[in-house]
């Protein structure tokens, strides 16, 4: 038994099907099928159920997956280990993300500091980054809403208001504040439905006893606002979108919400059992000051409105 042997039942074990494996591992069908049956000799049970083409783990399978994974996951953290001596001139992160455009701007000045630094940046929703995690596919996690899973690290990184964006000659454009309910009748703009934000305005939404009528989706922020502005609709979107950053002369009203839960919270999640490189755990550090001197006043109003 040797460790190819292993990280080919970890395939196989994955995908539940030898094509499929043998083709992401670049081998060939019975090559594979051999090198699996002779783990099972060598162990004495089958790991396997087999019916026609269909494969299947099974109780011995999933109990010796398991052991697997723990093998691989001190191997890897081995190798951190053994980079962290050479300190950050070679270091790596793999940070998921649920929010992107908070992220340019902290990663230039991250990199800005530590340019040997290589970051690898996924994006998918909040579950998608959780899942990562877990499986040991991420170092970091940056989710909206906050992860509160006690197996994980949590820290809240910006609390912010959520806002109805309306055109400039809209009924309620001259409000100095309006209740989401206000808006139920209204056509709404979003992104498309991958996106976390576009789940975030469905359920203020039901909070507010409505379903949206959504009848424009895309995937670039500065479309939305400019079609808000044109009188195609209202979108519901957070106080970081026109706070920061460049924003178009043909901006919408921002209208700030009464209801309770009119605000999001951002934040930052690792796994604090597992090894955390060095170059990791200057990313958590440099992102918790980086929020705290970028966005004070935005997270203070909001905190306080909460």
């Amino acid at each position: 038994m040797d460790l190819l042997q292993l990280k080919y039942f970890q395939v196989v074990a994955r995908l539940e099907h030898m094509t499929r494996a043998a083709e992401e591992l670049h081998i060939s069908q019975p090559s594979l099928s051999k090198m699996i049956s002779r783990l099972e000799k060598h162990l004495g049970v089958p790991l396997f159920d087999r019916h026609g083409k269909q494969i299947r783990l099974n109780r011995f399978g999933k109990i010796f997956l398991n052991r697997v994974d723990r093998v691989f996951a001190e191997l890897e953290e081995g190798q951190y280990e053994l980079a962290d001596l050479t300190g950050l001139e070679r270091g790596q992160v793999i940070l998921a993300a649920s929010t992107g455009r908070l992220l340019p701007e902290l990663l230039s000045a991250f990199l800005k500091k530590y340019p040997h630094v290589n970051i690898k940046l996924l994006q998918g929703t909040s579950q998608e980054c959780q899942n990562l995690l877990e499986r040991g596919e991420a170092d970091l996690i940056i989710t909206h809403p906050l992860i509160r899973d006690p197996k994980f690290k949590n820290v809240p990184l910006l609390h912010e208001k959520m806002f109805l964006a309306v055109p400039p000659n809209h009924r309620l454009a001259n409000q100095k504040k309006v209740w989401l309910r206000d808006a139920a009748e209204e056509t709404y703009i979003s992104l498309v439905m991958s996106y976390e934000l576009t789940q975030t305005t469905l359920d203020m939404c039901q909070d507010s006893g409505f379903v949206p009528n959504i009848a424009f989706e895309c995937n670039d922020a500065e479309v939305i606002l400019r079609m808000v502005h044109n009188g195609l609709g209202v979108a519901l979107i957070p106080q970081h979108w026109w706070k920061h950053g460049y924003m178009p002369k043909d901006s919408p009203v921002y209208l700030p919400l009464e209801d309770r839960h009119s605000q999001r919270i951002i934040g930052l999640s690792w796994v604090e059992s597992r090894y955390i490189t060095l170059a990791a755990r200057e990313l958590i550090r440099f992102t918790i000051d980086y929020f705290e001197h970028t966005y004070p006043s935005l997270a203070e109003k909001s905190a306080n409105q909460a």
